[in-house]
């Protein structure tokens, strides 16, 4: 019934071949079309494969596997070349392909005079079609491929400017922070293996709750190899600091990376494999706590940066901490409705952010901008959308999904008021770091008087308007995404409803964008008085609390010093001088024998009757 859905991943995977095989032969105008086209029709493809499911009654509406072929079977092993087509699957294929389409549209204006236009959308086509495999495998093997495939696309794109150093410093950091968490995900295969005999989805979960008791060692070993995985790709803590520096490459990669794919996946894969979650609490509880940590981590760090992108990039760590909280918390479908508004809203935020710099000739300084709403009269009201929805602001999609899971992690089995706090707190700081930016760019006096900004092309604003409808009003989809979600999650979730903690929350949020309006839409110094005041907490925070620095210490440096100890010792005086004196003694046995070697026949001669004599006496006396 679903085996037209290989057309979601095939559609992008032709765009990429064509672009790259044939790209030369292309016109410039004509790649950016074909690139947009193979995506708009895996969008088309999966509005459709949603249409069908929807028409379906809950019970029967579980999807199923599409196989291909077998590619492997082997005694009782079986790995077949399939994709899963459920709710799930095409929930993620519609955010995926639909902001993806969007953002390709804008990246037409954006990426306009670029010499590398077409290698651009090649990779962009790449990356669509990787993350299409990651949520649309049906086992656990080409998850992974689907894994590493993303982590290859976002090293090429973030480090698409090949002649600016820290964009390549920046891809090769990413690159290195995902292998550790593809390393955790290989593991967890070879003990899904080891334990099920099988790597498909429906075998290891259909015989998981038969297998484990809750907290089973085996269990949660899995599912914390697996929590690896889900962390690296989703920038939680510790394994935070490539995203951050993933803003050295072009402003349209930022948005597809950080809103609607690649740090989704970690989400996806705690959502996708929630059996296995569920029978292992402590793990859940693990979830819960990294993520509610580094939303507020992250949203202290995003308040005093200066680069319009790194705002929004700490904002995106911020709000994945959200999705993780929830996920942990056991509220799926809270988790994953969060992940939709946010991809609407935050692709808004980079995009508008792109607009901005765009028509400031580059500039991502916030400190140089200012006065930028009369110039650009579209970018400032969709901006202030994406602010809105991204702060909670009622009726905007991002407080009904706020609000869920900050409900759920009071009254949930397993919230406490700790997340409850944090989460509030967090809130808070959004709401001021949201507005900050805003003001700070759009509102006031220029701060460059001979920059001369300007509207963005239709290009560009078309798609900030689309999703400035969307982060304005998906709000209203929590209940159907919550339903339709619902026969791969077991149920819906609960939603709680507490007028008292809602009231505390919505009042926050008006504090922090209150206090955001105070501090830089008043003229004063407050906020030159403040930093002085609290410079200490200040350089902590605008340092990212010294994390890198740390890693550095602890981790580089010491690999560093190795590696030359290593080199001078092991290398150098060891193989090398081993290999060199196989050389030298060579040469100096050569010497001796060289004396043999005379080039005189009479010598040659005596030699050889000499010879003769011992060998004869040799056979004679001995």
């Amino acid at each position: 019934m679903f085996g037209y859905g290989w057309l979601v991943l095939i559609s992008p995977l032709l765009g990429f071949l064509s672009l790259s095989c044939f790209g030369k032969r292309i016109p410039r105008s004509i790649a950016g079309y074909v690139a947009c086209a193979t995506v708009g029709l895996s969008f088309f493809i999966s509005l459709i494969l949603l249409v069908h499911l929807s028409v379906l009654e809950p019970e029967n509406r579980v999807g199923g596997v599409q196989a291909m072929y077998t590619w492997i079977d082997s005694g009782q092993f079986q790995l077949d070349f399939a994709i899963l087509i459920d709710p799930l699957s095409v929930f993620m294929f519609l955010i995926v392909t639909g902001v993806g389409f969007f953002i390709h549209v804008y990246s037409l204006g954006y990426m306009e005079h670029d010499p590398e236009f077409k290698r651009f959308f090649a990779y962009l086509n790449l990356f669509i079609f990787s993350m299409c495999v990651l949520v649309s495998a049906a086992d656990f093997f080409f998850l992974i491929v689907g894994w590493a495939l993303v982590g290859l696309a976002s090293y090429l794109l973030i480090g698409f400017w090949r002649d600016k150093p820290s964009a390549v410093l920046a891809a090769r950091k990413a690159f290195v922070m995902n292998v550790i968490g593809d390393v955790g995900m290989l593991i967890a295969a070879f003990m899904i293996l080891e334990t099920f005999g099988s790597l498909s989805y429906q075998k290891v979960f259909e015989s998981a709750p038969g297998m484990f008791l809750a907290n089973d060692i085996n269990v949660i070993l899995i599912t914390l190899f697996l929590l690896v995985g889900a962390f690296a790709k989703s920038a939680q803590l510790p394994l935070h600091t490539w995203l951050p520096d993933a803003m050295e490459g072009p402003t349209p990669v930022s948005a597809l990376i950080h809103a609607a794919t690649m740090v989704t996946a970690g989400v996806y894969l705690v959502a996708r494999c929630h059996t296995l979650f569920e029978l292992a609490p402590f793990t859940m509880y693990v979830i819960a706590t990294v993520g509610i940590i580094t939303a507020t981590f992250a949203g202290t760090i995003a308040m005093v940066q200066t680069d319009i992108k790194r705002v929004i990039a700490y904002s995106t760590m911020s709000q994945l901490g959200y999705m993780f909280l929830a996920v942990g918390l056991g509220m799926f479908s809270f988790g994953m409705f969060h992940l939709m508004t946010h991809a609407f809203f935050k692709a808004l935020l980079f995009l508008g952010a792109g607009s901005v710099i765009h028509s400031m000739n580059d500039e991502q300084d916030i400190r140089k901008m200012g006065g930028l709403a009369k110039a650009m009269p579209i970018t400032y009201i969709t901006f202030l959308i994406g602010s809105l929805a991204l702060a909670g602001f009622p009726l905007t999609s991002g407080f009904f999904s706020k609000e869920a899971i900050i409900m759920a992690s009071y009254h949930s089995a397993m919230g406490n008021i700790a997340f409850w706090a944090l989460a509030i707190f967090t809130a808070g700081m959004t709401a001021f770091y949201s507005f900050r930016l805003f003001f700070t760019v759009f509102q006031g006096d220029s701060r460059t008087p001979d920059a001369h900004p300007h509207e963005s092309p239709i290009t560009m604003t078309g798609p900030l308007m689309i999703l400035a409808f969307f982060a304005l009003t998906a709000g209203v989809l929590g209940h159907w995404v919550d339903g339709f979600l619902s026969p791969v999650f077991g149920g819906h979730a609960e939603h709680y409803e507490d007028g008292f903690l809602e009231t505390i929350a919505v009042l926050v949020g008006f504090g922090g964008i209150l206090t955001a309006g105070l501090l830089y839409m008043v003229p004063s110094d407050r906020v030159a008085q403040l930093r002085e005041v609290l410079a200490p907490i200040h350089d902590i925070l605008f340092h990212k609390y010294y994390v890198d620095e740390i890693y550095d210490f602890l981790i580089v440096k010491p690999v560093k010093a190795i590696s030359v100890f290593l080199e001078d010792m092991g290398e150098k005086k060891g193989v090398d001088f081993a290999v060199d004196q196989v050389g030298v003694q060579v040469r100096e046995v050569s010497k001796y024998v060289s004396i043999w070697q005379s080039g005189r026949i009479r010598d040659y001669a005596l030699n050889m009757v000499a010879g003769m004599a011992l060998v004869l006496i040799f056979v004679a006396f001995l």
